[in-house]
């Protein structure tokens, strides 16, 4: 063979073996991860703090989960999986990492379904927060019930009453995998509570003296003029001085209002007539909700 003839033949060979070895690289590459690959892929994410990822190789999670462990205030670190013991569709991997500055042991237990292992969502631990004020908790950018039982990847978070701007007291919870916790949220008001309060009550009030010939309910309007007036045709508001908005654990109390209403109508004479009120000492009481976008007044 001549030696052109030996550099095709090599030529060929090696063609050959990379052809062979893509193969298998792409054989690889698109199998299925095992129960060993997905478990350290997961542990991965939660030190990362890729939610995709974790999204990817968990059963199916609640959004709000991913949503609060994109705000974590600490992640996994110095993760290590010892062992997986696997039987038929399911397997148990040990792992290890350090929390909160504390090496911690923890059991996930994976599933395989639809040719796909997945970590099940016994690796979420789980929150329960009591807030002594207010119906809502807040874990980074989720919002959950008051006293709610919440599913949570393992890190380190802060638990706060919601909405953050309104109400202050704060707490750390430690989350591990399978893990209950319990925290007592101390509630107390902020000044922007009470400001958003006044301004919202002040709208009220706005509403409440848009005129008419009915005097609006739920307002703290009382005018005596059934014993001047036959009937009313139009009534004209003008606040002086809204109430001062006082806000309590239980509600509000506003006080120290000055309305003055003008009445038209027909008199006990049967004729036209016109009268003005003023009070000194308007006044309004209610219940106060925090939601998600603010608060919101219900005026006895």
């Amino acid at each position: 063979m001549t030696r052109r003839g030996v550099w095709v033949l090599a030529g060929a060979i090696g063609l050959v073996l990379l052809l062979a070895a893509g193969l298998w690289i792409w054989q690889a590459s698109s199998r299925p991860a095992s129960a060993e690959g997905t478990a350290l892929a997961y542990l991965d994410a939660l030190e990362s703090g890729d939610t995709d990822a974790l999204a990817d190789v968990s059963a199916p999670v609640p959004e709000t989960a991913l949503t609060a462990f994109a705000a974590a205030d600490e992640r996994i670190s110095d993760v290590a999986l010892t062992s997986v013991d696997q039987s038929g569709d399911t397997a148990t991997a040990e792992v290890s990492f350090v929390l909160a500055d504390d090496q911690r042991l923890a059991s996930l237990s994976l599933s395989q379904a639809d040719g796909r292992w997945r970590v099940s969502t016994s690796a979420l631990g789980t929150v329960r927060a009591e807030a002594s004020l207010g119906d809502l908790i807040a874990v980074g950018d989720a919002t959950f019930a008051n006293d709610e039982e919440i599913a949570l990847f393992p890190a380190v978070y802060s638990v706060a009453p919601a909405p953050r701007e309104l109400l202050a007291g704060e707490a750390e919870a430690i989350v591990l995998p399978g893990d209950p916790v319990e925290v007592a949220l101390e509630v107390t008001l902020l000044p922007a509570a009470t400001e958003a309060a006044q301004t919202a009550l002040d709208d009220h009030l706005a509403d409440c003296t848009a005129g008419g010939a009915a005097i609006p309910a739920g307002c703290g309007i009382r005018i005596p003029w059934g014993t001047e007036f036959q009937s009313v045709s139009d009534i004209r508001y003008r606040i002086e001085t809204s109430p001062v908005l006082t806000l309590i654990p239980t509600g509000f109390d506003a006080v120290s209002g000055i309305l003055v209403a003008t009445v038209t109508g027909t008199g006990q004479d049967g004729e036209s007539r016109t009268t003005t009120y003023r009070t000194e000492s308007w006044s309004l009481r209610g219940d106060v909700a925090f939601t998600e976008k603010g608060l919101e007044l219900s005026v006895w």
